[in-house]
């Protein structure tokens, strides 16, 4: 349930390709995703979004506008990591970042890279809930785009709405969440986690009217769910 950065590596070479998945994998703060041709990177991108992404550019010398466009479109924050022979002409979105590396390259510059990486991310950290709704968890402040409306979260709200955006995918028992927020041990009988849920909802209802995301508790286990 660690809050791990998600890397997206696409490298045709299959060797090559095993060995930064394991470089990657061998690290605690992220979690990488390899692929080694263009339908399975396709089906990823559009299925999960990324904070990182490593690929070699030989693998997309042609249509690489469109290639980076498509990878940006579903991955808003995204940060690529290029590595190549020679570099080659290629057209990018304005937007995108993207670190160069040629080869050869050591592996331990490619960990330096991820970690700087990391420290932007987490300093400028910015969830979009829904197209209109902006989080900044760092700041601890949830904005409406449309109306303006800005929402100040206490220190254990913001705890609480970013633990389950983080493990949005999960269902978590009261027994998680009192835990690894609150520090208290389970099958302990406190209405600590009832409160903080109720008081949240409240607000990001006042955000959000329609209530276009919400916080469920189902069978004694909670989930945020986000409808775009």
């Amino acid at each position: 349930m660690e809050n791990k950065l998600s890397i997206l590596i696409y490298e045709k070479e299959k060797h090559l390709n095993s060995i930064l998945h394991q470089q990657i994998l061998d690290t605690v703060d992220y979690e990488p995703y390899p692929v080694h041709d263009q339908i399975k990177f396709i089906e990823l991108v559009n299925k999960k979004t990324f904070d990182i992404c490593i690929l070699n550019i030989d693998n997309i010398v042609s249509k690489s506008y469109d290639f980076f466009a498509n990878l940006l479109d579903k991955n808003r924050n995204i940060h690529i990591i290029v590595y190549y022979d020679e570099l080659i002409n290629y057209h990018t979105p304005n937007n995108l970042k993207i670190i160069l590396l040629k080869k050869p390259f050591k592996l331990s510059i490619l960990l330096d890279k991820l970690d700087d990486i990391k420290l932007i991310k987490n300093k400028n950290k910015k969830i979009i809930l829904m197209k209109h709704i902006e989080y900044l968890p760092n700041k601890k402040i949830l904005t409406n785009l449309i109306t303006e409306i800005t929402l100040h979260l206490t220190e254990k709200e913001n705890s609480l709405l970013n633990y389950l955006y983080n493990n949005r995918h999960l269902k978590l028992t009261k027994n998680n969440l009192l835990y690894d927020i609150w520090g208290v041990k389970k099958d302990v009988n406190t209405h600590t986690l009832e409160t903080h849920m109720y008081r949240l909802k409240q607000k990001l209802s006042k955000l959000e009217p329609n209530l276009s995301f919400f916080l469920i508790n189902e069978d004694g286990l909670y989930s945020l769910n986000i409808h775009k």
